[in-house]
C-alpha cells in the first residue's frame, strides 16, 4: 500500500501543484473513513487479507500527523482488535482504509488545482 500512495502523491503533486501535500494527509482521509465498529473494522482487514490470499508484505512502523478524529480512532483501534480476539492486526485495517481511499481517488481522476477564489468587493463607506 505504501508503494501506491507514494505514487498517488507523486502524481498528485504535480497535477495540483501542490508540494506540500504529504502521505500523512492521505493516511488521515483514509483514517477518518474506518468504521467505528469492529466487526466492520475486522470485515474490512479480512476482505484485505482474502483479496490477497494472505500474502501482504511485512508493515514498517511509521509516524504521520493525523487529525484528531483519525488520532482518536487509531488509539482505541489495537485494543478494540484485542478485546474481538484479532490482535495484531490494526495494519491491515489501516492498509484497508488506505486501499479504500486511493481506489476512490482513481476513481474520480487526477487531483486538480483549486481555482483561486475572487476576492469579494465590500462596499465602501461614503
Amino acid at each position: 500500500m505504501l508503494a501506491d500512495l507514494k505514487e498517488r502523491l507523486k502524481s498528485d503533486r504535480r497535477t495540483s501543484g501542490n508540494t506540500m501535500l504529504g502521505q500523512g494527509h492521505y493516511l488521515d482521509a483514509a483514517l477518518r473513513h474506518i468504521p467505528e465498529d469492529v466487526d466492520s473494522q475486522i470485515e474490512m482487514a479480512q476482505a484485505f487479507l482474502d483479496d490477497r490470499m494472505g500474502v501482504v508484505e511485512a508493515g514498517k512502523q511509521s509516524t504521520y500527523r493525523v487529525g484528531p478524529l483519525a488520532h482518536a480512532l487509531v488509539s482505541t483501534l489495537n485494543q478494540g482488535l484485542q478485546e474481538a480476539d484479532y490482535g495484531r492486526r490494526g495494519l491491515y485495517v489501516v492498509s484497508a482504509a488506505l486501499e479504500n481511499l486511493l481506489q476512490a481517488l482513481d476513481a474520480e481522476g487526477e487531483l486538480q488545482r483549486p481555482e483561486r477564489r475572487t476576492k469579494v468587493q465590500r462596499p465602501t463607506s461614503s
